[in-house]
């Protein structure tokens, strides 16, 4: 039987379950986390197609490739020479329109993932979580009155 141990980063025993929201940053920061990266070459044909896809098409790195006409293994080849990478590109373009989604759009954080092009909710869930700190509903309940 395989045994997890859950490390806790609060070393205070009493308050270990409790919520610890000093790493809530401003929604002005969470903005400024989320802008889109300025981008040259093949990085910026890859933002600018992902961008012409967010919402309504697949996000995958092939259907960008054809987009832009290159091969996978090329366009993977390309963002190496910059020192870029797919996934994070991608990344950064769904936590900037996570938060436009879910705060502006006032969508539900089903659609939100769907169109995002996460497999399901809990893929994007955990995605938010990694990008914030937050679960996208509790993210929506703190800065819901911003838009």
């Amino acid at each position: 039987m395989i045994q997890l141990q859950r490390i806790y980063r609060n070393n205070d025993a009493a308050s270990e379950n409790a919520f610890d929201g000093s790493h809530i940053r401003s929604y002005e920061e969470y903005l400024e986390m989320a802008k889109i990266p300025s981008c040259e070459g093949v990085s910026a044909r890859v933002m600018d197609a992902l961008q012409q896809r967010v919402g309504h098409a697949e996000l995958s790195i092939d259907k960008i490739a054809e987009d832009i006409n290159l091969s996978k293994r090329t366009l993977q080849r390309r963002l190496q020479q910059q020192q870029a990478n797919f996934a994070q590109l991608r990344d950064s373009m769904r936590f900037h329109y996570a938060i436009k989604y879910l705060i502006d759009e006032h969508m539900s954080v089903d659609t939100v993932s769907k169109a995002l092009d996460f497999s399901d909710r809990t893929s994007f869930t955990n995605a938010f979580k990694r990008w914030t700190g937050l679960s996208p509903s509790v993210f929506r309940k703190l800065f819901r009155d911003y838009a």
